[in-house]
């Protein structure tokens, strides 16, 4: 299963965007804070990590 990290301040539209991937078969986990969400998407191996050379 494909792990995918969603960075939004908005909470109502983390949620929709987490339950639409989940719904489709990603484990989506949300971080709400930039700061937060950036330090994670760092720290922690997330698919589609292109950048990083990580898909």
């Amino acid at each position: 299963m494909s792990r995918i990290l969603i960075i939004e301040d908005d909470q109502s539209i983390a949620e929709l965007e987490r339950d639409y991937l989940e719904i489709n078969g990603y484990a989506a986990e949300v971080e709400t804070d930039g700061s937060k969400g950036l330090k994670k998407a760092l720290a922690e191996p997330f698919d589609g990590d292109s950048e990083r050379g990580r898909n």
